[in-house]
């Protein structure tokens, strides 16, 4: 009797402009997988240009799951993430497909393969009094949370008002950092044994693609991108027209930003995260500098086991 082989996921994860679309779009030709998509920008519909969203062309060449998943004001989250990108991983392996996760968001990925640390409800009016503290004192939240969990703080930008308020809450209602709880609840079994490669090109490298890409989103109509979701009335407070790039275009369509300095204030907020995204898989295993690095026959054995 044969044995069954277990379900296995391959990650292809990395900072912006790395190159993990096409190599994903290169693996799952090659192994007849399909691609899930780990960014938290492309599952808003008509965010196109500044996500950075695989083209229609790309798209064509291999199936791709979690891009347009929800209007740009319809609350979305890690845990919503991980519901649905497991049901996905369910319908393409009863298909008799490979599972190729491509993305750079961490917690995304995290949330699909090993679940989400849930914590204490939250407090209200703990919350209340985090918001006027910060509002009083801008920056305040960032540093006590460098006090009371460094690592947690090495993770989230300063002006992240929710997540810091998350993880200050979480700490002040249980006693512990949230980094800790996150590092207990890694210890429980993942949803699907998986391998990671994440793609890390040299700095400077980085760096000039990052330039090139923001200057051909502008090309391609980032600015009218924006226009077009305020035209249709969205707020420019959204949770996801204030995510990178797209919160400094809003600046510039309200007159703080001129031209030349939106070019400038794009690049510093991708090449921030970016610096961010390294903190989150920079302990990980397997980083290639180049796509063309990445071991098909290696990654074509680990399915096979």
């Amino acid at each position: 009797m044969n044995k069954q082989k277990s379900p296995k996921v391959i990650v292809i994860a990395g900072p912006t402009a790395a190159g993990k679309t096409g190599a994903a779009i290169k693996l799952a030709r090659i192994l007849d997988g399909e691609i899930i998509s780990a960014d938290s920008v492309q599952v808003y519909k008509y965010l196109d240009i500044g996500s950075a969203k695989p083209t229609a062309k790309e798209q064509s060449k291999a199936v791709h799951h979690l891009i347009d998943v929800v209007a740009p004001d319809q609350y979305f989250s890690g845990g919503k993430y991980a519901d649905l990108g497991r049901k996905v991983i369910l319908d393409i392996e009863e298909r008799q497909k490979k599972v190729i996760v491509c993305g750079g968001t961490g917690l995304y990925i995290r949330a699909l393969l090993s679940g989400l640390f849930k914590g204490p409800s939250a407090d209200l009016k703990l919350r209340k009094h985090l918001r006027e503290q910060e509002s009083k004192t801008p920056g305040s939240l960032h540093e006590y949370l460098l006090k009371i969990d460094p690592e947690k703080a090495e993770k989230i930008h300063p002006n992240d008002q929710l997540r810091l308020i998350r993880a200050i809450e979480v700490f002040e209602l249980t006693g512990i950092p949230l980094s800790v709880h996150h590092k207990q609840h890694q210890k429980q079994p993942s949803f699907r044994e998986y391998e990671i490669y994440v793609l890390d090109p040299p700095a400077e490298i980085l760096k000039e693609r990052i330039v090139k890409r923001v200057e051909q989103m502008l090309d391609q109509g980032f600015v009218e991108e924006v226009e077009d979701l305020l035209a249709r009335g969205y707020s420019p407070k959204l949770r996801s027209l204030q995510t990178k790039g797209y919160k400094e275009v809003v600046s510039f369509l309200q007159g703080d930003l001129n031209k030349k300095e939106l070019k400038a204030a794009i690049i510093k907020s991708h090449l921030r995260y970016v610096k961010q995204q390294r903190t989150w898989f920079r302990k990980k295993p397997n980083h290639l500098s180049r796509p063309e690095d990445l071991p098909v026959e290696e990654i074509r054995s680990f399915f096979s086991d």
